[in-house]
């Protein structure tokens, strides 16, 4: 089996509703988004890789549509927390690409989630 891993950065603003703290204020964040892949060495393409880097980023690019993200607004959401993000991304990039298995999203460079669904 082979993991392929590509990390994306995104600029976003968010306001936390629920949370309870000083996150109920709009405030920013540049999100690091990291895209899991796995497949069998036996199931890679033509070019001998899992899935070419560019066709992953323009796929994230086109699902994403523009930096500097309102995330209440884009995900429809009171509550857009790293752990629906995570989601919210997986499920709007696994139709394009298939053999993804896990998106982590990280506001800080310590704090991160990743959403990875049950088999």
């Amino acid at each position: 089996m082979l993991t392929l891993v590509s990390e994306h950065r995104i600029y976003g603003c968010h306001k936390l509703k629920n949370q309870g703290g000083k996150c109920t204020q709009w405030h920013g964040h540049q999100y690091r988004v990291i895209l899991t892949l796995k497949a069998p060495y036996k199931d890679l393409d033509y070019r001998n890789m899992i899935m070419d880097t560019y066709d992953i980023e323009a796929i994230f690019n086109e699902f994403i549509g523009v930096d500097h993200l309102n995330l209440n607004e884009f995900m429809d959401s009171e509550d857009p927390t790293m752990e629906e993000m995570s989601k919210f991304f997986y499920d709007g990039l696994k139709p394009k690409i298939e053999c993804l298995v896990s998106v982590g999203v990280y506001e800080t460079p310590e704090t991160g989630v990743t959403y990875e669904p049950m088999e």
